[in-house]
């Protein structure tokens, strides 16, 4: 894949945010037919079009990760957002625009800006995490929560990288940056035939459908430990049998009034929508 203009993969970035956000059923996320008691579709639609700016800048000047990152999030408190919207989506979509921008194929240049992630990527990554109000399972060395962790990360010279790889065992953001995206663009050829067969907003319900069946969401696990994570994953196998989504809209009253939301899966349709994006779907 040659190199994209920078606008146009930006347009990708936040139309993939956009198509995610506003597909019908997610059960258990924001989307067009609800919001959460606290945030509201309309903050998430302020967050994915805050973001052009950040994706368009890592498309155009390959700017560190970390520092755009850092950008994204403070975008959004100038729109006096309320929580956190997308910091999975911009950690998992930031390292694709910038390989987008590269003249080389995608999966080779998102593997060389992995690879290139630094010190001070790690150290911003905490910045913007604690910043963003997101949350992760707790776990001993260099936790996100733990404010001795960034002088921890320097001193043991750790880019954002080898972060990723120590915490891929329990979160499917950390994995997908330690396998050079392999679930995300494995996702992307699935949702590619479901959009073509369905459209978009079903088609991309059922790829989420999907991927939350494959494997327990680690917010909700973080949120309320592995044994709902995994009866979460059940549920959603069980209502992707029944093609009218009826199931998948009664799961999706299920989770919300139990304030269970799957969002690092949400998190992975975005980055695969991206991915299918700049691999030219269109609808």
């Amino acid at each position: 894949m040659s190199a994209l203009n920078p606008e146009r993969i930006a347009q990708c970035a936040q139309l993939a945010m956009l198509f995610e956000l506003s597909s019908s059923p997610k059960p258990g996320n924001v989307d067009r037919c609800h919001d959460f008691e606290d945030i509201k579709f309309q903050h998430f639609i302020a967050s994915a079009v805050s973001s052009y700016p950040v994706f368009r800048e890592a498309a155009f000047s390959g700017s560190s990760f970390g520092r755009l990152l850092l950008q994204g999030v403070f975008a959004w408190k100038e729109w006096n957002l309320p929580g956190n919207t997308h910091f999975g989506s911009l950690v998992l979509m930031i390292p694709l625009a910038m390989a987008a921008g590269r003249p080389g194929s995608l999966r080779d240049e998102l593997s060389a800006v992995l690879e290139r992630s630094s010190i001070e990527d790690a150290v911003d990554f905490y910045r913007a995490f604690e910043l963003a109000g997101a949350r992760v399972v707790e776990v001993e060395e260099f936790c996100l929560r733990d404010p001795h962790s960034m002088n921890d990360l320097r001193r043991e010279g750790r880019s954002l990288l080898d972060l990723m790889r120590l915490s891929q065992g329990h979160d499917l953001v950390a994995r997908e940056w330690s396998t050079d995206y392999a679930r995300s663009f494995g996702l992307a050829e699935e949702m590619s035939s479901a959009i073509e067969a369905l459209g978009i907003s079903q088609g991309v319900a059922r790829s989420y459908l999907q991927a939350l069946s494959e494997e327990p969401d680690s917010l909700v696990r973080a949120k309320f430990g592995p044994a709902v994570a995994e009866q979460v994953s059940l549920s959603a196998r069980m209502a992707l049998q029944d093609r009218t989504f009826e199931a998948a809209r009664s799961l999706d009253r299920d989770l919300l009034e139990k304030d269970i939301n799957p969002g690092s899966t949400a998190d992975l349709v975005a980055a695969a929508l991206f991915i299918c994006l700049l691999r030219g779907l269109r609808f």
